[in-house]
């Protein structure tokens, strides 16, 4: 898969499972009033209208952006989803992050792999190109080293000729 190919897939899967979450959740909950209600999506998944209009706001961000800016959003992505989800386990049980958002263990969760998906996808996207620049660094010394060793053992031998002729 080429570099860009993770990303890429990230942005669009990403974007296509939020989208999807955000309309399910629209029709189970779609209360902005009072932020302290929200109900279950699928039985565990809390929810309310501002997490679903988020999951909808992401996602498309990630479908538009999946072409041609899919590196930058799993930038976004990485940073907002990881720190939603550290910032929620941190937050109490229940508790609503920015007053508006449910902070419950599943939510934390989601959020945990849809930030490390993006950071793991981030990373293998430059991973070809680190371990390809460490291979000609390291191949530049072998050549370096061995050319020093050839000059070494030229003017050792120079010596031990004029040692040879002078005797």
């Amino acid at each position: 898969m080429e570099r860009i190919g993770y990303t890429r897939l990230y942005a669009t899967s990403a974007g296509v499972v939020l989208v999807l979450l955000g309309l399910f959740g629209l029709l189970k909950s779609a209360e902005f009033d009072v932020p302290e209600l929200y109900s279950e999506l699928l039985g565990f998944y809390a929810v309310n209208g501002w997490a679903n209009l988020l999951h909808i706001f992401v996602g498309l961000l990630g479908l538009v952006m999946a072409r041609r800016l899919s590196r930058p959003f799993a930038m976004i992505a990485a940073v907002l989803f990881i720190g939603l989800g550290a910032w929620g386990i941190l937050a109490p049980n229940s508790d609503l992050l920015f007053n508006k958002l449910p902070a419950e263990r599943w939510v934390n969760l989601f959020n945990l792999i849809l930030g490390f998906g993006a950071l793991g996808c981030l990373v293998a996207s430059v991973w070809g190109r680190f371990t390809k620049s460490v291979k000609e660094r390291i191949e530049h010394r072998r050549t370096r080293h061995s050319r020093r060793e050839q000059r070494r053992r030229a003017e050792r031998r120079k010596q031990s000729q004029k040692l040879k002729s002078s005797s």
